[in-house]
């Protein structure tokens, strides 16, 4: 009988042909055994056909699974071990035995090819099967990592909805606090706007103060100078009284005096003489009664100018007026009474002149 082509187990090894010392080749497959009906015939260039085709249909698929290492999907992976192949000194063996067992019936050489056909049926079948268990428990590995990648997803996608959230929620607190700090910048511009505005106001309130000062200032000079004109004013129409008192005292003295000496001449003996009579105070010189009018009109413009502006030039105007007043009236006084006692000197004289004669 013949021994089981292959077997199929699962490896981690990546290059399970490398095992076993042949490394860097691909292992090819074993050469077909001779039949035992062949070697009982005698013929060496006779074999088993079948065997041999269903040996050549099993390399692809055996390769099949060999190739399938780089899928992903196959995290498995499965080497082939191959049956080796009998010496030459057990192929001799078995050809004595050939020979030896050339008595054998036709009958018993139909049961053995039964009976290899029926173990090559069986081992294609425990290669399938083991195939199919094989495909089923990558297919199951292949599901649970399918699982456990989209529990994976599953959690990475709600992480990334986490993050999108609390990225959103930034954002918002982000805008938020950009609003916050320009409503905080526009309240420092009308804060810093109001400062300068308050600062102008107080300058201003200052400026006012100061100007206000000197106006009360320049009010109590105004006042007090007024208090100092109206007191001139006061002195100078005392003054002015006084004078009047005196003029009025001086022409009461004339008068007397006219009174006096126009008695004491009355007698016959001063009759021959032509005396001019003594001027009267009504015939003062037209001249001099034309410059008393000028300075009393004077002197009223001045006062009522003083009245009016009481400065110290308006003052010192109305004095001078009132002043050259009272000179005038003085002269004319004092030259009238001084041509009536020359007059009367002259009568004086006269006199013994007229007794002696």
């Amino acid at each position: 009988m013949l021994e089981r082509p292959c077997k199929v187990r699962t490896s981690t090894d990546p290059k399970p042909w490398m095992s076993d010392g042949r490394r860097g080749r691909r292992p090819s497959p074993p050469p077909p055994p001779r039949s035992s009906a062949a070697a009982e015939a005698g013929n060496g260039g006779n074999f088993d056909r079948v065997l041999f085709k269903n040996l050549v249909e099993m390399v692809p698929l055996v390769e099949s699974l060999m190739d399938r290492r780089a899928n992903s999907s196959f995290t498995r992976r499965a080497s082939v071990v191959y049956t080796p192949a009998p010496s030459n000194s057990k192929k001799a063996a078995e050809s004595k035995a050939g020979r030896a067992s050339q008595t054998i019936s036709a009958k018993q050489q139909r049961d053995l090819d039964t009976a290899q056909r029926n173990d090559q049926n069986g081992s294609s079948d425990d290669l399938s099967i083991f195939s199919r268990n094989v495909e089923v428990e990558n297919s199951l590995k292949d599901r649970e990592e399918l699982s456990i990648l989209r529990e994976q997803v599953n959690d990475l996608q709600r992480k990334i909805l986490e993050k999108d959230e609390a990225l959103k929620s930034a954002e918002i607190e982000i805008n938020q606090m950009k609003a916050a700090c320009v409503s905080i910048d526009e309240l420092k511009f009308q804060i810093a706007e109001k400062d300068s505005l308050a600062k102008s106001i107080n300058s201003q309130l200052n400026n006012a103060k100061i100007t206000l000062a000197d106006k009360q200032a320049a009010l109590e000079r105004l006042t007090w100078e007024a208090r100092m004109s109206n007191r001139k004013i006061e002195e100078l129409q005392g003054e002015i009284i006084s004078m009047d008192y005196d003029i009025a005292a001086l022409m009461q003295i004339y008068e007397k005096l006219c009174i006096n000496n126009s008695a004491v001449f009355s007698d016959d003996s001063l009759t021959s003489y032509n005396l001019e009579p003594l001027p009267d105070a009504n015939e003062i010189d037209d001249i001099e009664i034309e410059k008393m009018e000028e300075a009393r009109t004077c002197y009223l413009a001045a006062v009522a100018a003083a009245k009016e502006n009481p400065t110290e030039e308006s003052l010192a105007t109305a004095a001078e007026c009132c002043s050259t007043i009272a000179r005038r009236a003085c002269y004319n006084l004092f030259s009238a009474y001084r041509s009536h006692l020359q007059n009367v000197s002259h009568l004086s004289t006269l006199e013994p002149l007229s007794c002696h004669g």
